[in-house]
């Protein structure tokens, strides 16, 4: 499918599912990253600029100044709502009555990001645009009931090669588009850095293992510079991050005579 109808697709279906929940708009929170900048861009199209509001959530010991700018630079941009709210007290306070975990404090900040997204989406009656993408939901790069929640996922088909893509059609700006790709859960976090290789590799292996399980299909991907040991890398992950990607399991009562 072309990239200008993978857009409108996109755009209608932003606008069907708003309308269907007989919303007010969406609520989506903008990290100054290309996921939540391409989301932006197809909301704004699909509702205009009053219905959307973004909301951008700093951690004064984890964010970067150019990430904020290049947020509020885009809200500006596209003449939507958006809110800056510092999370930085917040987050302390629960660390103040916390043991002390890397992982587990990042995953709290994506937690109280999220909480606050929802929050003005009740207060607004609005829905939650999530903004990951299928490269981060399939892996589980992503914080459950964190930047996982959401009531809609405009991306979720989308590898993030193709998000790329996308945002050089949506014009999006080059200092977004240039940037690695972080959560900014703790300070110098890259996406690539943590997961151990590159999106382009991840998105081959990832449509290998979805797509076509083939041998001469594997043999190929070896041939693009992926080696066993990144296919069995990403084959963990989607093996161990599956219970991301499903609902709670339901314990269901039978009753027998």
């Amino acid at each position: 499918m072309k990239i200008l109808d993978i857009a409108n697709c996109i755009i209608e279906f932003i606008r069907l599912e708003s309308s269907r929940a007989q919303s007010q708009g969406v609520v989506l929170g903008l990290s100054g990253g290309i996921d939540s900048s391409v989301a932006v861009c197809l909301a704004t199209k699909a509702l205009g600029n009053k219905r959307v509001l973004g909301l951008i959530l700093p951690d004064r010991n984890v964010s970067k100044q150019n990430d904020l700018e290049d947020a509020v630079e885009l809200c500006k941009e596209l003449d939507i709502q958006y809110q800056i709210i510092d999370i930085t007290e917040i987050k302390q306070k629960y660390i103040d009555l916390l043991p002390l975990e890397k992982i587990s404090i990042g995953n709290l900040t994506a937690r109280i990001r999220m909480t606050l997204i929802y929050y003005y989406a009740n207060f607004f009656n609005r829905i939650v645009l999530g903004t990951s993408d299928k490269s981060e939901m399939m892996i589980g790069y992503f914080t459950k009931f964190g930047d996982g929640a959401a009531d809609l996922l405009p991306l979720g088909d989308l590898y993030k090669t193709e998000v790329r893509e996308l945002a050089i059609h949506l014009n999006v700006p080059k200092s977004i588009l240039l940037k690695k790709s972080t959560p900014s859960l703790w300070l110098n976090q890259t996406a690539e850095d943590e997961i151990g290789m590159e999106y382009e590799k991840i998105d081959a292996i990832l449509k290998y293992l979805n797509e076509n399980n083939s041998e001469d299909t594997e043999k190929d991907l070896l041939t693009k510079g992926c080696t066993k040991k990144d296919v069995g890398l990403v084959r963990d992950r989607l093996l161990k991050n599956n219970h991301k990607r499903i609902l709670p399991t339901i314990c269901v009562i039978s009753y027998k005579n």
